[in-house]
């Protein structure tokens, strides 16, 4: 603000309205809010009760389509299953190969000439 043009007076006055102008909103939102927030029907509510029927049919019909006696099978014997498998080739191996030897401090190499 340039120096000329200011004014404690009109600093002050300009404060006092910006809070009344807040406090005013604030009251009107006090005494609005309860003739505005009766019984609210939201379409959560008004589409809860189908999207509950989706839903107990969809379980329904995936606990038909389980078998669980073959996913108990497949659970409890999972080591014939890794041992009847095939790698493929250029796969890598599942077990490690064991380190090189690596040569012992008291040994020193041959120098290279």
């Amino acid at each position: 603000m340039d120096h000329t043009r200011d004014n404690p007076l009109k600093r002050f006055a300009a404060f006092w309205i910006a809070t009344l102008l807040i406090a005013s909103f604030a009251i009107a939102c006090v005494i609005v809010r309860p003739m505005t927030h009766g019984d609210v029907n939201t379409v959560y509510d008004m589409k809860s009760e189908a999207r509950l029927a989706l839903v107990s049919e969809a379980r329904a019909a995936q606990e038909a389509a389980l078998d669980t006696a073959a996913i108990e099978k497949a659970i409890t014997k999972p080591s014939d299953n890794l041992h009847q498998q095939v790698p493929t080739p250029g796969s890598k191996p599942l077990v490690a190969a064991a380190p090189a030897e690596t040569p012992k401090e008291d040994e020193k190499p041959a120098p290279v000439e």
